[in-house]
């Protein structure tokens, strides 16, 4: 058995221990002193405080609140709605026709968007023109039909008549006014512009001249999926429904899907939402063109088609379809494979807005779809365009409808029309349809 034996630690001396006790006094003396003399070496920031006769006056809230929040009535509310009027729908271009659609002089086609009404007519020399669809005289529309061929418009109120340059021709009862100015007097004309695939686009600023609209994209995509510029327009769908006009995306993903069941969208729409929001990535057969339209290819075939969501109010908007074909053939075969495609268009179309309407009545009110994950591509633009605009009548004071035009305005016209309201039943009865 091994011995095993320890040592032990030397003892220290009573001077010893005495002589560290003072030391450590003396150093916590010395610490202390330093510690309170110079603070912390992170001291606590100090709010500096204002009296009440300084302080600055609350901003007026805004409409779309902060800078990652939309507004609560963001799918319904009609101030919301009213804003985008003139933020979005009274300055930027609008993709709302394309060439096609005018094969002679004097065709015309009349949207009204967002309380907007508008047409568009192919004058003599070829060109596309747009004008408001209001008369000069009383503000009554040139022309009440969608379209139509005519190188020359009437208004059936008192017969003011317009070329297809916009000019008027025609105007009883004022002709032998002193001072009245046939030139004075033409139809407010509205930007056009067309692109190289043949879109056309319509800008309603008042303002003389406007940036023209960016394109690029869209020609290339035209050019990949084989879009002529001289298609066929084969015919137009438009069906209405109680739904916002934002949800366009959501139409594009419903076309892209196919057949859905309403029980499946409804329960399924905020999540298929998330993921169709947006513009169309690269190889995709559709494009997306803001605000309101889509073009998309039909797989397999000559043909494509243009969905544009035209807004009625804040809670009704117009899908209307147009369907083009590529191809100029005029065989039997084509006819019927026309015939089929647009019946199957059509009925595509009534449920797709049928759908809709469904998920946008019930997930409005059961589920949260406006988070930031989920509102992208067009709903970011939108808001920032209103942002833009409330901050440009915040500087003027004043609501800005870049869209609003002032007719002119001197003693002998409102002598003239003092003469006309006099007359007022003489023209009424005549038919000035055109």
């Amino acid at each position: 058995m091994e011995a095993s034996c320890s040592v032990a630690p030397p003892a220290l001396s009573t001077p010893l221990v005495v002589g560290l006790l003072v030391g450590l006094a003396l150093l916590s003396q010395t610490w202390t002193r330093s510690f309170l003399q110079t603070g912390f070496k992170y001291p606590l920031r100090q709010t500096k405080l204002l009296p009440p006769e300084v302080f600055p006056e609350p901003e007026e809230p805004i409409a779309i609140g902060k800078e990652s929040e939309y507004p609560a009535d963001w799918w319904t509310g009609v101030s919301t709605y009213e804003l985008e009027r003139r933020a979005v729908f009274s300055k930027h271009w609008l993709c709302l026709s394309h060439r096609s659609q005018f094969s002679k002089p004097g065709d015309y086609h009349a949207f009204t968007v967002a309380g907007f009404p508008i047409f568009l007519i192919l004058g003599k020399d070829g060109k596309l023109r747009a004008f408001h669809n209001v008369c000069r005289h009383r503000a009554y529309p040139v022309t009440r039909k969608d379209r139509g061929s005519s190188t020359v418009l009437g208004c059936r109120y008192h017969g003011w008549s317009y070329n297809s340059l916009g000019q008027l021709i025609k105007a009883p009862h004022f002709d032998g006014v002193t001072g009245f100015d046939r030139a004075q007097n033409a139809l407010f004309a509205v930007h056009t512009f067309t692109s190289r695939a043949g879109f056309v686009f319509v800008n309603l600023d008042a303002n003389l001249t406007v940036p023209p609209p960016e394109v690029g994209l869209l020609d290339e995509f035209a050019g990949s999926g084989e879009i002529a510029p001289r298609s066929r327009w084969e015919g137009r769908q438009t069906v209405e429904g109680q739904v916002n006009w934002k949800l366009l995306r959501v139409a594009e993903s419903l076309i892209e899907k196919g057949s859905i069941r309403s029980a499946e969208i409804q329960r399924k729409f905020p999540f298929w939402l998330l993921d169709r929001l947006g513009h169309a990535q690269e190889g995709d057969e559709s494009i997306s063109v803001f605000p309101i339209t889509t073009v998309k290819t039909i797989e397999r075939t000559a043909y494509w088609f243009t969905l544009t969501c035209i807004p009625v109010s804040a809670q009704r908007t117009s899908f209307r379809l147009d369907l083009y074909n590529s191809s100029s053939s005029s065989s039997s075969t084509r006819v019927s494979e026309t015939e089929a495609i647009a019946q199957e268009a059509a009925n595509q179309l009534q449920k797709i807005v049928a759908e809709l309407e469904t998920a946008y009545r019930s997930n409005l009110e059961n589920t949260r779809i406006l988070s930031d994950d989920i509102l992208i591509g067009t709903q970011q633009a939108v808001l920032d365009a209103l942002k833009a605009h409330l901050k440009l009548e915040r500087q003027q004071g004043t609501e800005v409808f870049s869209a609003m035009r002032k007719p002119r305005e001197n003693a002998r016209l409102a002598q003239a029309e003092q003469l006309c309201k006099e007359l007022d039943c003489v023209d009424r009865g005549q038919d000035m349809s055109w």
